[in-house]
């Protein structure tokens, strides 16, 4: 647990330092349509839809109870159903040469139509994966 803390703060720190950085049209292009699967499987509430495009040193949290626990009876009881979504391209960072990444977005859903949704991307075997997922109310 420890390691999985410091491994989101390097990430989270990263971003700082390289705000706003956005992937390439065509690499913009893969993560929506993965974003898109993720957030379709929050809504029909299938953790193994969801952890589908997950990064493999994710696997002891990614699981039937930590999806329930997380996502069902935290972020889905607070926020609703997921409805849409624009990118923060001044918050989204993703270079090609560097293997963890973050995309930001401002999301809709039923119950607050203004939330952030962040997803940190790690890069394995030269693929992008989702490392985590957090959702949060904005002022």
């Amino acid at each position: 647990m420890k390691m999985m803390l410091v491994m989101l703060m390097m990430v989270m720190m990263s971003g700082a330092l390289f705000a706003g950085m956005m992937p390439a049209e065509k690499e913009l292009a893969t993560f929506e349509a993965m974003v898109d699967k993720l957030m379709a499987a929050y809504n029909a509430e299938d953790a193994v839809a969801f952890y589908a495009d997950w990064a493999s040193m994710m696997a002891a949290i990614c699981t039937p109870q930590v999806f329930q626990t997380m996502f069902v009876d935290n972020y889905k009881k607070t926020f609703g159903n997921y409805t849409a979504r624009t990118i923060n391209a001044e918050e989204t960072v993703v270079m090609t040469d560097v293997p963890n990444g973050l995309l930001v977005y401002t999301a809709q859903f039923a119950n607050n139509e203004k939330v952030k949704l962040a997803i940190n991307l790690f890069k394995e075997n030269d693929i992008w994966k989702f490392q985590q997922v957090t959702i949060q109310a904005m002022p």
